[in-house]
């Protein structure tokens, strides 16, 4: 019965988050260590990996803290409007550092909101790396702008992968999470907001 809810939750982790799980390249379904037991799937990392961006561009990545000290804040009722921005663009190939799909506090609070924390790892979403580099130098070029908002209580790093595709391919991807509309959000410092809505 605990396997039969253990590969139940990674399917639906498969579905709820929209990245594909692998265990050293294979799929989870298709993982043996599930029907094995809980002591052989211990023994298996399980990680995720992103689908490369399919577009002729690297994928730059900055992550933007932006204030609106002149408007309060709809659901804390005080305190500034607060929003986290990630904004992937085309990058030239030889530039910026390798960044991570979410913080440990962001990953805890995803799986715990869906279920799935004591079926999935923390470190299963920490570990995964993106496409996407800080610090890349951009391709010089105008190009069109595409804003990526994520579900109700979602994590904007669920929509990773599409918006990394969209900048390969030549656009400007911003991609909000809302403040207190999110399951969990870091900001700079290290300060995590949950969700008030």
């Amino acid at each position: 019965m605990k396997n039969r809810r253990t590969a139940a939750a990674l399917a639906l982790a498969a579905i709820l988050l929209p990245l594909p799980l692998a265990t050293a390249g294979t799929s989870v379904a298709a993982d043996t260590s599930v029907a094995a037991g809980p002591a052989a799937a211990d023994n298996r990392r399980t990680t995720v990996e992103l689908p490369r961006p399919t577009g002729r561009f690297a994928v730059g990545r900055e992550d933007l803290h932006l204030v609106d000290r002149s408007r309060t804040d709809p659901w804390a009722g005080s305190g500034p409007r607060e929003l986290m921005v990630t904004m992937r663009y085309p990058a030239r190939h030889d530039s910026g550092r390798a960044t991570r799909y979410l913080t440990p506090e962001e990953a805890r609070l995803l799986l715990v909101d869906r279920g799935l924390d004591q079926a999935i790892p923390v470190e299963t979403l920490t570990g995964t790396r993106t496409h996407g580099r800080t610090g890349a130098r951009p391709v010089a070029g105008r190009y069109p702008l595409i804003v990526l908002s994520p579900g109700f209580t979602v994590h904007r790093a669920t929509l990773t992968a599409l918006a990394e595709d969209l900048a390969s391919r030549g656009y400007v991807v911003a991609s909000v999470d809302h403040a207190y509309e999110s399951v969990g959000t870091a900001f700079p410092g290290g300060r995590v907001l949950t969700c008030l809505a």
